[in-house]
């Protein structure tokens, strides 16, 4: 399915033409000749193949409308249903940036601050975990140990209780000592997930519903549950060694939360792109804080906000995440100056979808270059 002639995209040339000014992006991005799409197809289909993908979707999305959009495969293969632009993906990591507004929606609340410690909301943490404070888990400079690193990507496919995923991540030292320095953990944004529950005394799905995924018209985006009958919902898959697909097991929300538990689809991370550009739902401070790279106590900058990866992509301006979790990655990059960004999502777990993604951006953008 393409959608690569929206209105949007003509609204881009014609401004780009005569000079109006009107956004960014239309000094960047091009119309592909249908023989420039029906190569990147090619290509595309070339890539699944060889990595055994069983079904895609990519889509480039400006300002809540569609430049690109194209499917790929199968959202089910033992069922033979194609994958198309309703189809729920779950989105792993991408996640946390859900967590960390509604963690900035509580502090416009004042109902917590970001240098608050943690135990003030959960009780009977080690103590060696005693004064890290929720900005800390934000920006992943707590200190305190990835639950998956240590317990591997399958736990997510099991019923955990929050008491046994503090277990597993206290079964390891203390990466460094709070604040000092920056490791990636996934206990942070269960922690944090944890907190927002106890402040709001509601479960992470129901506050995620009513405060971000109802009021920006999220109606596709909810967190994972193997028994809830999701409509559209694609199903996961990973290779076996003999190279052969094979079935993996749907993410459990209680080993998740909003570290990684979400689906969602396009249209719905494109309506979540667009209100990040105004202030409907969260200020302009909120968003700063959250797209501000930190700083260590060595002057180091990190590359991560607060639920964002923040690093430039040759040479444009790029908030972004990944994500990757029981038979799916994700991908979903905007490029701010540009009003630009990308959704892609796959049903394979550990694959790369950079070459993909990569080659759609730039076929539309080709100042970037050659990849």
């Amino acid at each position: 399915m393409k959608l690569s002639h929206s209105p949007i995209l003509k609204l881009l040339l014609t401004a780009s033409v005569i000079s109006f000014g009107l956004i960014t992006v239309s000094a960047q991005i091009i119309q592909p000749t249908d023989e420039q799409l029906s190569s990147l197809d090619e290509r595309l289909e070339t890539y699944m193949e060889s990595n055994n993908i069983p079904g895609a979707l990519v889509a480039i999305v400006s300002r809540g409308e569609v430049i690109h959009l194209e499917t790929y495969g199968m959202a089910n293969v033992e069922l033979s249903v194609p994958v198309t632009d309703d189809t729920v993906f779950e989105i792993g990591s991408i996640s946390k940036q859900f967590v960390s507004a509604a963690v900035m929606l509580l502090v416009e609340e004042n109902k917590l601050e970001l240098d608050d410690a943690i135990e003030n909301y959960i009780a009977d943490i080690p103590s060696e975990w005693l004064g890290v404070t929720v900005r800390q888990l934000m920006n992943h400079t707590s200190g305190i140990p990835d639950y998956e690193e240590i317990a591997s990507y399958d736990i997510y496919g099991e019923r955990v209780t929050p008491e046994e995923i503090i277990q597993i991540a206290h079964s390891r030292p203390m990466d460094f000592a709070p604040g000092t320095g920056w490791y990636y953990s996934n206990t942070g944004y269960f922690l944090l997930s944890m907190i927002v529950e106890r402040v709001e005394g509601q479960p992470l799905g129901r506050v995620l519903k009513s405060r971000i995924f109802d009021p920006v018209g999220m109606t596709q985006t909810r967190l994972a549950d193997p028994e809830a009958i999701i409509e559209h919902r694609a199903a996961g898959y990973w290779v076996n060694k003999s190279g052969e697909l094979i079935n993996r097991r749907p993410t459990e929300t209680s080993s998740t939360l909003g570290a990684g538990g979400i689906l969602s689809s396009v249209y719905d991370l494109m309506k979540w792109d667009e209100v990040l550009f105004g202030e409907e739902l969260l200020s302009a401070d909120s968003k700063a804080q959250m797209w501000e790279r930190t700083r260590l106590p060595n002057g180091d900058l990190t590359r991560y906000g607060f639920g964002w990866f923040l690093n430039p992509y040759n040479g444009l301006q790029r908030q972004y995440h990944g994500g990757q979790v029981a038979g799916f990655v994700a991908q979903f990059a905007r490029f701010t100056e540009d009003e630009i960004s990308v959704i892609m999502f796959v049903n394979r777990y550990r694959v790369n979808t950079g070459p993909v993604w990569q080659d759609v951006l730039h076929t539309y953008m080709p100042s970037l270059g050659e990849l």
